[in-house]
C-alpha cells in the first residue's frame, strides 16, 4: 500500500499546471467550482493509476527478461519530465483573462486536459517503477487492491489538502505569498524526478 500511496501522491504533486489553475479558482471563484476542479484532476490522475497499476503488474509478470530495460526507460522519462520542470516558466500572476466558466464546464475542462496530457501514464508507470511496487511485492492479482488503495489515498490527500487550501486561504493570503509557494513546487517536482530516475537505475540490480 505504502507505494501506491508514494505513486499517487508523487503524480498528483507533478501536475504542476492543475495545482496553478486550482490556485486561480481558489482566488476567482466559488467554493463550489474550487472543489469542482480539485475532483476534476484527482479523478483524471486516478483513471491513469487504475490503467497503469494492473499494466505494470503485467509486463512485470510477463516481461521479466526485459526488466533492465523498462527500469533504464522509467528512468529516461523521469530525467525527460525532470528537464521539462526545469524549463516551465515560473507563476507571475494569478489573475484570469476571463470569467470563470460554470462549475460543470469547470470540472470537465480540468479532468479533460489532465487526462489528455500524453506523457502522464509514462510518468505513472515510472513513477510505479521507481516505487520498487513490483520488486517488493510478487506481480500477481492477489496485491493490486492495497496499491490501488494506496493510490488512491495519495491522489485524495494531495488534492484534498490542495483543495481545502484553495478554498479557504487563496482569498485572504496575499497574492505574492501564494506566488512564493507555488513557485517552490515547480524545482522540488524537478529535483524528484531526478531523485526517482535515480532509484529506478540502481533498481536494475
Amino acid at each position: 500500500m505504502l507505494e501506491g500511496i508514494t505513486a499517487g501522491f508523487i503524480l498528483s504533486l507533478t501536475l504542476f499546471p492543475g495545482t496553478v489553475w486550482l490556485a486561480k479558482v481558489g482566488m476567482h471563484g466559488s467554493l463550489r467550482q474550487v472543489c469542482a476542479v480539485g475532483w476534476g484532476f484527482a479523478f483524471s490522475q486516478w483513471l491513469w493509476l487504475m490503467f497503469a497499476i494492473p499494466g505494470l503488474m503485467m509486463m512485470s509478470r510477463h516481461l521479466e527478461f526485459v526488466r533492465a530495460g523498462i527500469h533504464a526507460f522509467a528512468a529516461f522519462v523521469l530525467v525527460y519530465m525532470a528537464w521539462k520542470m526545469f524549463r516551465s516558466s515560473r507563476v507571475a500572476t494569478l489573475a484570469i483573462p476571463e470569467p470563470l466558466p460554470p462549475t460543470g464546464r469547470l470540472m470537465r475542462n480540468a479532468f479533460t486536459r489532465a487526462l489528455a496530457m500524453p506523457m502522464r501514464l509514462p510518468a505513472a508507470m515510472a513513477i510505479l517503477l521507481a516505487t520498487g511496487v513490483f520488486v517488493n511485492h510478487k506481480p500477481s492479482w492477489d496485491v493490486l487492491p492495497p496499491i490501488l488503495l494506496g493510490a488512491t489515498i495519495g491522489i485524495v490527500w494531495w488534492w484534498g489538502q490542495f483543495t481545502f487550501l484553495s478554498a479557504l486561504f487563496a482569498k485572504k493570503v496575499p497574492e505574492w505569498i501564494t506566488l512564493k509557494s507555488l513557485n517552490k513546487i515547480r524545482p522540488f517536482c524537478a529535483v524528484l524526478y531526478l531523485f526517482l530516475a535515480g532509484i529506478s537505475l540502481l533498481l536494475i540490480g
